[in-house]
């Protein structure tokens, strides 16, 4: 009642959460009300807004406590980016789950998403061309593992652990950042082939301050309900 959606719209975005396997304690502890919050900033489907968080908590392993968190990274980075929580949902679904089995969390993986889409790589194709990045930071061929060699790249540290994407992206940045426009991209394609070059461009380009400012930016508590408020705050809303 204290918004605006209706009790059937609430309540299917309660049945998307539980078939996402969110818990009922949770949907009812907290987890639909940053659902609703995320559907009101994002001015999208309160059904697509639980879906949406319901993937992003499985993806990085969250308890349906944490919706509020989703909720507010990501409508902090459709505020703060030229993306939109939509676009920011379907890049999470193609590259979330390789982000998160590579270390990142959903603030760094939204941070970077947020990076990717105020340089035209946006949505699924941002998603997809992230999650090709984040694999082949692991040689995949002779060819690239001499060429990382060559260039100095440590992307993993002695116990096989990833050093940060800040790091990566700093270290690309300062290997690759004084060589000639074709050293670059011949760089770049023989280490991360044609499907994810857009992203480690837009990646090194930005280096390591970069991605921690996108990080930062989309680590805002309470973004949703601001932005939910603000998009609320007119004859419509009153309504």
């Amino acid at each position: 009642a204290d918004t605006a959606f209706s009790a059937s719209e609430a309540a299917a975005a309660q049945g998307e959460l539980v078939r996402a396997g969110v818990g009922i304690s949770d949907v009812l502890g907290g987890a639909l009300t940053g659902t609703l919050g995320l559907a009101a900033a994002g001015q999208l489907d309160l059904a697509k807004a639980a879906e949406i968080s319901a993937q992003a908590l499985n993806i990085f392993d969250l308890a349906g406590s944490d919706t509020t968190r989703v909720a507010d990274v990501l409508a902090a980075g459709a505020n703060k980016s030229a993306a939109d929580v939509t676009q920011l949902g379907d890049a999470l679904k193609q590259g979330g789950l390789v982000a998160a089995q590579a270390g990142l969390s959903l603030e760094e993986t939204t941070g970077v998403l947020a990076l990717f889409a105020d340089n035209a790589l946006i949505g699924s194709d941002a998603g997809t061309s992230f999650k090709t990045f984040l694999q082949r930071l692991v040689p995949q061929s002779e060819e690239a593992a001499r060429a990382m060699e060559g260039l100095g790249l440590k992307f993993f540290d002695a116990s096989g652990g990833s050093v940060g994407i800040d790091e990566v992206a700093g270290q690309l940045q300062k290997s690759l950042g004084g060589r000639s426009d074709e050293q670059r991209s011949t760089a770049l394609t023989t280490l991360f082939g044609s499907d994810a070059v857009r992203a480690a461009s837009i990646i090194m380009d930005g280096g390591a301050e970069t991605v921690k400012e996108y990080t930062a930016a989309v680590d805002d508590q309470g973004a949703a309900a601001r932005m939910a408020a603000e998009q609320l705050n007119n004859l419509a809303g009153d309504i």
